[in-house]
């Protein structure tokens, strides 16, 4: 008898791989994931401006599969403004450290951003200059109650069923993101993490969640 519950268990244990989607398969495939988010202010100036910060795919490209990753800091800064030149140099100082920092113009949504080239830390002090602006820098997502392992958490049971299409023989195939959706993004009053899966047969899978109770949007 005994025999015979052990055979069964490991019968079955290949079909539970195969119907259940699991966080780890979610972490292991993740082709952007933001954990810090940093956000900016001037007292002087009506700006928006952030920094996210994580891991992402060192080939960008949204096709399905999954590659190897580096650390990134993406700045960026709406003014509110566009100046002439498409590249501005900003003095950015890290922990009392300052250097010149090179900012590109983004046409689409007419922000001027650059990735710092490595991972900041969660309780680094950061700020921006440029011209009259004098931007600091606050780490709001200390604050969340939702953080980026308990958004994966809600993301996976919301999408639970519908992941399971991105299984094939018990092996995830696909890649996922998870972004800070801002305020200015979609006219929103509150952040959100954006979380999103992509097959390699093409199909999208969104799921929206309130940084602060964890509520969910999903598409």
């Amino acid at each position: 008898m005994k025999k015979f519950f052990v055979l069964a268990l490991i019968l079955l244990c290949p079909i539970m791989l195969l119907g259940c989607s699991n966080n780890s398969d979610l972490e292991d495939n993740m082709s952007e994931i933001t954990k810090i988010y940093y956000q900016g202010n001037d007292l002087n100036n009506e700006v928006v401006a952030s920094i996210s910060v994580g891991q992402r795919e060192i080939d960008y490209s949204i096709d399905g599969i999954h590659e190897d990753v580096c650390d990134f800091s993406l700045v960026v800064v709406n003014f509110n403004k566009i100046f002439d030149e498409d590249t501005i140099k900003v003095m950015l100082s890290i922990n009392g450290e300052t250097m010149e920092f090179e900012m590109y113009y983004n046409p689409v949504n007419h922000f001027y951003m650059n990735d710092i080239g490595y991972a900041l830390g969660e309780n680094d002090e950061i700020s921006l200059s440029y011209q009259d602006y004098n931007i600091l820098f606050n780490n709001v997502s200390k604050n969340f109650s939702i953080d980026w392992k308990e958004a994966l958490e809600i993301a996976k049971n919301s999408l639970e069923e519908r992941l399971n299409s991105f299984y094939q023989s018990g092996n995830f195939k696909g890649e996922c993101y998870l972004k800070i959706l801002t305020e200015q993004d979609e006219n929103f009053e509150d952040l959100f993490w954006y979380f999103s899966a992509v097959s390699q047969n093409g199909e999208v899978l969104n799921v929206v969640i309130n940084v602060e109770n964890g509520n969910v949007l999903v598409d």
